[in-house]
């Protein structure tokens, strides 16, 4: 498989694993899959810049919250993603942690089901 096609079907299993959670996270809501695939897509990017841009300044903040500072962060990204992509509705920054993790945790089973 090509580099674009491998990228193309994370985002898509990415968006599964969205779609999954907000079928059983209460705060979490998504409409339809594109809207799931759209919001993968916006998360991947707003991590990439934020773990760039910050991620030496949230090093101290992690390690003295034994890495629970790096879960919010991971939710405020799902919170500022959720404002860009309309067909996804996110409760609040508790919710949107609570989502992260989830989310990770389903898209590495799909993955390791799916993308060998």
């Amino acid at each position: 498989m090509t580099p674009f096609v491998q990228t193309a079907l994370r985002f898509l299993v990415n968006g599964v694993a969205v779609l999954i959670v907000a079928s059983f996270l209460p705060g979490m809501k998504v409409d339809r899959f594109r809207d799931a695939v759209l919001f993968a897509v916006v998360v991947a990017f707003f991590n990439a810049l934020a773990w760039t841009v910050f991620g030496l300044l949230t090093i101290p903040f992690t390690v003295l919250t034994l890495g629970i500072g790096a879960l919010i962060v991971n939710g405020l990204v799902f919170v500022l993603a959720d404002k860009v992509i309309k067909g996804v509705t996110i409760s609040g920054w508790v919710v949107g942690t609570i989502a992260a993790v989830l989310v990770s945790v389903v898209n590495s089973a799909l993955s390791s089901l799916l993308l060998r």
